[in-house]
């Protein structure tokens, strides 16, 4: 039996969904009015963006100035950095007011610049934790092959770059001013559900898999080296540098699962709005992603090795 007719021949789950879910929506928007709720997240987001722009900036500068400092790896977390501090300049601002405002009054230029800018964001740091991944394992892996130069790291972070800019440009043009609300306009239902599946593949699954393989074998391999050097004559310095690598890698790996706990709600949710209907409400909607994008610049995400 389709489901219309199912549930026009029983009216009263049809009337408990209906009205289930709009106390569901008139809940979300009595939370996203209530001048605490407003106070607290309005309080943590000028926190998060204090942080996500002084602290990046710092990382910025200590590389930069510092000449030893300017390694492969140092290189890729001051990309990082570059793209926490686009993250804040374009999403902590905007995001709470939009939500607690109701309505879009940042004009039509921002309407597109803003999902763009975040968008690319998003990519260049899923882009570069993977690079990061990617040459930690050829370090480990293949030691006595030459490391990545710096040439190299600089050209993969331009593409890095280049790809994001290119790959998110359909999410900022596809937005458009709707009365009052800066909202997704696509040529089709198909080719908006499309982009998102693909982007959520992109973005999100692909790197996932190539960090927890990457880093699954950086793990075995540090354990066998273990095992089969238990001890030597030059052990204290041996031993310090090992622990030195641990340590390294333990954070790196630690980086992976938190990028798989912090992406994989938002992924979620985006993946829900695209196919499923009852993520519609845009006030329901935005008080998830408020709660989620809280975490997002995590500033700064590494500690810098001279």
């Amino acid at each position: 039996m389709p489901i219309d007719q199912w549930t026009t021949d029983n009216p009263t789950v049809s009337d408990n969904l209906s009205s289930y879910g709009d106390e569901c929506l008139e809940n979300a928007t009595n939370i996203i009015d209530d001048k605490t709720v407003q106070a607290a997240f309005g309080t943590a987001y000028t926190i998060i963006f204090i942080v996500g722009i002084f602290g990046n900036a710092l990382v910025c500068y200590a590389v930069i100035r510092n000449r030893a400092m300017q390694t492969v790896t140092n290189l890729f977390i001051t990309n990082l950095a570059l793209s926490d501090i686009l993250l804040c300049v374009f999403a902590v601002p905007f995001t709470p007011l939009y939500t607690f405002l109701g309505r879009w009054v940042f004009g039509g230029p921002l309407c597109h610049i803003m999902p763009y800018a975040q968008g690319c964001s998003v990519y260049i740091s899923t882009l570069t934790l993977t690079s990061i991944a990617i040459d930690r394992f050829f370090v480990i892996i293949y030691p006595f092959k030459p490391r990545m130069k710096i040439k190299t790291c600089i050209c993969l972070i331009v593409f890095i770059w280049v790809f994001s800019l290119s790959v998110t440009f359909p999410y900022g043009y596809y937005m458009a001013l709707q009365d009052l609300f800066c909202a997704e306009k696509w040529p089709s239902d198909q080719i908006r559900k499309a982009f998102g599946a693909v982007t959520t593949i992109m973005q999100f699954v692909v790197p996932f898999i190539v960090m927890a393989f990457c880093y699954t074998c950086v793990s075995i391999k540090l354990n066998d080296r273990l095992k089969s050097r238990p001890g030597s004559k030059n052990s204290k310095k041996e031993d310090a540098e090992r622990e030195r690598k641990r340590r390294t890698n333990r954070m790196l790996i630690a980086m992976v699962a938190i990028f798989g706990l912090s992406w994989l709600p938002l992924n979620l949710i985006n993946i829900c709005s695209d196919f499923y209907s009852f993520t519609e409400d845009w006030k329901y909607y935005m008080i998830k992603l408020l709660i989620i994008r809280i975490r997002s610049p995590l500033c700064p995400r590494f500690k810098l090795k001279g």
